[in-house]
């Protein structure tokens, strides 16, 4: 399976809300899965515009992965090895979460994590970057300037 992210990521997220801790913990629990989580509990993430995405190879093998059957969460996976790939919503949000580790080339750092009021009790974040207890006013603020250049063809 191979996906294709076009132009500069949206943003660069570590996410340690619950939703996200326990697909990373479900997704790793199958078959010759790789690790989703950092040893902290944290979903690493690249945000994209949805416009931007495409797969190029393998599509037939990619399958999401709900929490809940009524989740609008979907955790994407490639099947041939259970990778976890992506994160995108039934509901067609302009952004796709991809997995940070199913890059291979010019990875941006990490900016910012994100809903850290969720992390385990025992871990203790390092203050390299910006620790946000929820989303942050900043975090909304570039998916809805994302919103309005995709919406205006930038």
């Amino acid at each position: 399976v191979e996906l294709q992210a076009a132009g500069t990521a949206i943003l660069s997220a570590d996410c340690y809300c619950e939703d996200c801790q326990a697909g990373g913990r479900q997704i790793e629990a199958l078959p010759n899965a790789g690790p989703v989580l950092t040893p902290a509990g944290g979903s690493p993430y690249l945000l994209y515009r949805k416009d931007r995405v495409q797969c190029t190879a393998g599509g037939q093998l990619l399958q999401p992965h709900k929490l809940q059957e009524t989740s609008p969460t979907n955790r994407v996976i490639a099947t041939c090895c259970n990778s976890a790939m992506m994160l995108n919503f039934d509901d067609s949000k302009h952004w796709i979460s991809m997995y940070r580790a199913r890059f291979v080339t010019a990875i941006p750092p990490l900016q910012m994590r994100v809903c850290t009021k969720f992390k385990p009790a025992d871990v203790e974040l390092a203050n390299d970057l910006p620790n946000y207890p929820a989303f942050p006013l900043k975090f909304i603020g570039k998916l809805i300037a994302a919103r309005i250049a995709m919406r205006f063809g930038r």
